[in-house]
Formats: C-alpha cells, structure tokens, sequence
C-alpha cells in the first residue's frame, strides 16, 4: 500500500514524535499505524492554528486509504440530524452553521474538517452531549437526571456510567484542575464539576462507538486533549467498549516536558506556535 501526503498540506512548523521511542517521524508514519486501530483519537489545543492544519491533512490521509468516519467534540449530538441534511446536500453551508450551535472558531478551525468528510462521503458523528444538559449535572450530580426528559435522555450516557469508568488519576487531575479553576471550589460542588466533565468523556465515548459498532468504519475523533491525554476520559472509557485506540496529542512546544510525552500520547505533535 502507498501513503503519499502533500507536503504543502503539512506545516513546516510541525514535529512529530513517536512517543514510544522518541524519534521524530513523518506523517507517514502515523498514516501506517493508524490502519491496526479502530478510533484514532486527536487532542487538540483549541486556538492552535498549524495543529488544525496538521489534522486536516492527517484525516485527509487516513480516509484516502479506507472508509472513515470523523466524530467532532465541536458538534452536539442534538444537532445530528442538522449534520446529516449537510453532509447529503439537503441543506447549504450557511443554513448549516446558523442552525447548530458553534464554536467561535468553529468556520475556520473546524469546518474543513467537515467539508473533507463530505467530498469523500464520510460520516461526521456530532459526539458532545448537549451543554446545557451537561451544566445541570455539572451543578446537581447524579440528582439531575430525575429532571431529564424523556427527550433529553437519549443524548445523554447513562448515569450509572459516569463514575464507573471514572479513574482515580484522572479524578484527581480534574479536581487539581477545577480547585485552580475556581477559587474556594471544594466538597461536593467540586465532585459535581468532575461528574459534568465525565458526562463530556462517556457521552463522547459513547458516540463514537455507536458509530463504530454500526457501521465498521473507522473514526477518527477530535477533541481538547484534555480528554484523552494520559489515557485519559474518552480514551480509558473506549478501550473499556473493547474499541483500540491510537491517541494523538498537539500542542506548542516546550509546553510539556519531553519525558512525560510517552504518558501523553503515542504520538506527540509539536508546533511553534498557535
């Protein structure tokens, strides 16, 4: 099999390290490797511009060599049917991006991505659960899903769920996180921030196998690496599904030290800058 990548395609800017032996390697490289994976998870820093251009050129690359579909942090599930009258033509581009819910940066950063998946016919999972269900669990706990519809339930991950794949490393790291987050944070209030964050990770996981399991295809999947940096939420909960996994993660260089890259990721993509 031939993996050819334009090098026009890639930031110059960009260095690729395999984390397991710490050399830097090509695009290429990674091309090759994600073919022994189901989901190939893409941790992104969300402002940085040569990182998106690096991952268009990669998603390009995988779904050139075989069916693919993209799942998007970006996109609530709620608004699935939205991305699917988009992705058949029904809808135009404009009527698409003013009926979902967007990110500011979303035209820019994200929306290539989503028109490389149309012109090769792949599907784009909408992976969030939608914000506003998540922030009432994020400020009542478990609790909240007695409030939930009948309607709202079915773009959410079950409850039971939240915490039984929740890892006491990644516990601790979000509490670390939203103790520096938010001053005084402590208690309960805290324990809630987490189960919403972990409302993010299997709401996102979940979809990601649906889209796995019923069509066979490949998923690449983007989010902030937050959730899958160090094995982390999204990650550890898709390999509990039985689903392996290749996890990337981006970010600014010197941002992180290079012997902890091996725990981050396997592979690690550094830029100059956002």
């Amino acid at each position: 099999m031939t993996y050819e990548i334009s090098a026009e395609e890639i930031p110059l800017s960009v260095q690729i390290v395999r984390t397991s032996t710490a050399e830097t390697v090509s695009i290429t490289e990674i091309v090759k490797e994600s073919s022994k994976y189901d989901v190939i998870v893409l941790g992104e820093e969300h402002d940085n511009e040569d990182l998106h251009r690096f991952y268009e050129a990669l998603f390009k690359s995988i779904s050139d060599l075989e069916s693919t579909s993209l799942s998007l942090e970006m996109l609530e599930q709620d608004q699935q049917n939205i991305v699917n009258e988009f992705m058949k033509g029904t809808i135009s581009e404009s009527h698409f991006l003013s009926s979902v819910t967007q990110w500011k940066n979303f035209k820019r950063d994200y929306l290539p991505l989503v028109s490389i998946a149309k012109d090769k016919k792949c599907n784009v999972v909408a992976a969030n659960p939608p914000r506003r269900y998540v922030n009432l669990i994020s400020r009542k706990g478990l609790s909240a899903y007695r409030e939930f519809s009948d309607g709202a339930i079915q773009y959410l991950p079950p409850a039971y769920s939240l915490e039984k794949y929740l890892t006491e490393d990644y516990k601790q790291r979000l509490t670390a996180l939203f103790v520096e987050g938010h001053e005084g944070g402590h208690g309960m209030g805290n324990q809630h921030l987490v189960l919403g964050q972990a409302t993010w990770d299997q709401g996102m996981a979940e979809a990601i196998s649906r889209e796995f399991y019923k069509t066979g295809k490949k998923v690449v999947h983007l989010n902030g690496r937050f959730h899958s940096d160090r094995t982390g939420g999204v990650v550890h909960r898709l390999r509990e599904m039985g689903l392996s996994v290749l996890v990337l993660s981006g970010f600014v260089k010197d941002r992180e030290e290079s012997r902890e890259f091996a725990k981050i990721a396997d592979f690690v993509i550094l830029t100059n800058s956002r």
